[in-house]
């Protein structure tokens, strides 16, 4: 159902904001270059930019 599907996205962009924060703090206390905690921080930020479409478009089908 399209509920279901819903969740399972939901579910796999928390998992991606996860895993890409995780990866962001070994790379800090691993001391990697800045230029590569850059890049892990962009693609934590990306993430949360994810979620937060996601969260708009799930308001928008609420207030239909």
């Amino acid at each position: 159902s399209l509920y279901l599907y819903g969740m399972k996205l939901l579910k796999t962009i928390k998992n991606i904001i996860q895993e890409s924060e995780e990866q962001y703090n070994r790379g800090c206390e691993e001391g990697l270059p800045i230029e590569e905690l850059d890049k892990l921080e962009k693609h934590y930020f990306d993430s949360l930019k994810l979620l937060k479409i996601y969260k708009k478009e799930e308001l928008k089908k609420i207030k239909k």
